[in-house]
C-alpha cells in the first residue's frame, strides 16, 4: 500500500515560477515602495501645511547646489587643466555668473523665485497668444474644433494674466498641485507595499 506524501508548500512555492515572481519582487521592491511612499508623504504634507517657507527652503537649496557648481567652474578655469576644446576664460565666467545666480537665491529666495517665475510667465504668456491667434484663424476659417480651440485659447489667456498679477499665488498654486501629486503617489507606493506583503504570506503559507 502506498503512503501518501504530504505535500510542501514552501517546496510548492520554488517550483512555480509566478509565485517565485512574487517573492523576488517583494524582496527587492518592498523597502523601497514604503520608503519612497513615506518620504513622498512628507514632502507632501510639508508643501500643502507650508508651501511659502518650502518654496523659500527650495529655493535656498538650489542657490547652493548653483553656487557650488559656479564655484567649481570658477576653479576648474583657474587651474586650467588643459581640457581640448575648452576655454579658461569662459569657464571663470560661466563660473561667476552662477556664483551671482547662487548667492542671489539665497539672499533674495522668494524674490528670485518670482523673478524667475515672472519670465517663466511671460513666455507661458506668449504661447497663450500663440494659441489665440491660431484659434481666432481656425475660427474664421470653421476649420477643425474651432469652438473649443478658441475656449482654450481664451483660458491660456486669461491663466496667463492671472499669473502675471499673481504671481505667489501662481507659485502658491504649482506647489500645491505638486503636493497633491507626491501624495497620490506616495499613497499608491503604500498600497502596493500591503499588496506585495499579503501576496507573499499568502504563497508561503
Amino acid at each position: 500500500m502506498a503512503t501518501k506524501q504530504k505535500s510542501n508548500p514552501r517546496r510548492a512555492v520554488s517550483q512555480n515560477p509566478a509565485l517565485n515572481y512574487i517573492r523576488r519582487l517583494y524582496n527587492k521592491s518592498a523597502t523601497m515602495l514604503i520608503s519612497e511612499g513615506i518620504m513622498f508623504m512628507i514632502a507632501a504634507v510639508v508643501m500643502l501645511f507650508w508651501p511659502v517657507r518650502f518654496l523659500a527652503t527650495l529655493t535656498l537649496i538650489i542657490g547652493i547646489v548653483i553656487g557650488l557648481f559656479g564655484l567649481h567652474r570658477v576653479l576648474i578655469g583657474l587651474v586650467g587643466d588643459g581640457r581640448p576644446g575648452t576655454s579658461r576664460g569662459l569657464d571663470i565666467t560661466f563660473g561667476l555668473v552662477n556664483v551671482l545666480i547662487g548667492v542671489l537665491f539665497c539672499v533674495y529666495p522668494t524674490g528670485t523665485m518670482i523673478g524667475f517665475f515672472y519670465v517663466f510667465a511671460v513666455l507661458f504668456m506668449v504661447r497663450a497668444i500663440q494659441a489665440l491667434l491660431f484659434a481666432i484663424n481656425m475660427f474664421r476659417a470653421r476649420f477643425g474644433h474651432y469652438i473649443w480651440d478658441l475656449i482654450v485659447a481664451i483660458a491660456l489667456v486669461a491663466i496667463a494674466v492671472l499669473i502675471l498679477v499673481y504671481p505667489v499665488a501662481g507659485l502658491v498654486t504649482m506647489i500645491y498641485y505638486i503636493a497633491i501629486t507626491l501624495l497620490i503617489y506616495a499613497l499608491s507606493n503604500i498600497y502596493m507595499y500591503f499588496e506585495l506583503r499579503r501576496l507573499k504570506r499568502e504563497i508561503i503559507e
